[in-house]
């Protein structure tokens, strides 16, 4: 089925995530999400965008760090607005 918009996505580390965009770049489904507290309260400073990796029937996500890849995703979120 895979991850959609206002899932909440929980990492490794216990951090929590709500999943509110989508994009797909060459190739590759990318989502901007916002970190949530122990409350499931949105935290508005705490935005990552997530990469999604399939493996099989299993799906994960890791955190985009690379600045450039970042900039790019960043306008495409934007333009979804």
């Amino acid at each position: 089925m895979g991850i959609k918009i206002n899932y909440i996505i929980v990492l490794d580390n216990s951090e929590q995530y709500i999943v509110l965009k989508e994009a797909m770049y060459y190739g590759k489904k990318y989502f901007l999400a916002m970190m949530l507290d122990a409350n499931r309260k949105v935290i508005a400073s705490k935005v990552v965008i997530l990469e999604e990796y399939v493996s099989g029937f299993d799906i994960y996500v890791s955190k985009v760090i690379d600045k450039d890849l970042i900039a790019v995703l960043t306008r495409m979120f934007k333009a979804q607005m």
